[in-house]
């Protein structure tokens, strides 16, 4: 699907992937809700956006809340007119390590990262079959491919979604909607300092200190992630598939 007149919904679009995600749909032609938890981060996307001459715009919305999600797939709907790509990108980690942590940590993690992604596609694919096709687009982690000792919780949240975006082929032949899940590497982004604002002072130096090495480690840029987006937004054979993206090497699709 080419992006061009195309209505976009990117969660998480505040800063980060989603931001990156946002800013290149909209460089293509395709006119952007941006959704965040923060809505003041949102709006600078949007501004970002229209200061290169695209259209979009912002609201804010917690996915791991169903009725946000609604009032987000009908406000693109409302606004735009309807919907036909979605990047369900809003993400967090869980916070100290599990099974040490609080049950609230990884009840949040599971809330957003499940849960939030299951709510977009349920409202999502409701408006897409109006159009009569659709695209989606999750963001999962190479996290979810392999074991990941220092988010034991946040692994398996993204293990869920790239098997939930395997498990919904069906949707491209009930109602011409392809389903896919890009999965990065270490990426440069907040998503840490996102994570950990809610802990109080002892979980937030938990959480950080089994963290302390991630910044030496080679690093992907929020681009790099939004130019595999886009790949599988535009290649109309892909469906069902996860788009490995690591520092250094060749994309992979599985």
């Amino acid at each position: 699907m080419g992006p061009e007149g195309k209505i976009a919904v990117v969660t998480g679009a505040g800063s980060g992937i989603g931001r990156a995600s946002a800013e290149a749909l909209a460089k293509a032609g395709a006119r952007i809700l941006a959704s965040d938890i923060d809505y003041e981060s949102a709006r600078q996307t949007v501004s970002a956006i229209e200061t290169a001459g695209g259209k979009a715009f912002a609201l804010q919305a917690d996915v791991s809340e169903p009725d946000d999600v609604k009032r987000m797939i009908d406000a693109a709907v409302s606004r735009f007119g309807g919907l036909d790509i979605l990047h369900n990108n809003a993400g967090i980690l869980s916070g100290p390590r599990f099974p040490d942590s609080d049950p609230s940590c990884w009840r949040r993690a599971i809330s957003v990262n499940i849960m939030g992604v299951l709510s977009g596609i349920h409202y999502g694919t409701e408006a897409m079959r109006q159009r009569g096709c659709g695209v989606i687009i999750n963001t999962a982690s190479i996290s979810g491919l392999e074991p990941h000792f220092t988010d034991p919780v946040y692994a398996a949240t993204k293990a869920a979604v790239v098997n939930l975006t395997r498990s919904l082929t069906f949707l491209k032949e009930e109602a011409n909607i392809r389903v896919n899940c890009v999965c990065p590497g270490f990426v440069r982004t907040d998503l840490e300092a996102h994570s950990s604002a809610v802990l109080d002072a002892e979980a937030q130096r938990r959480f950080k200190s089994r963290r302390a090495g991630f910044k030496d480690l080679p690093a992907l840029e929020p681009d790099d992630i939004a130019q595999a987006v886009m790949k599988l937004i535009h290649e109309d054979g892909l469906n069902g598939k996860a788009c490995i993206v690591n520092p250094g090497e060749p994309w992979q699709i599985q």
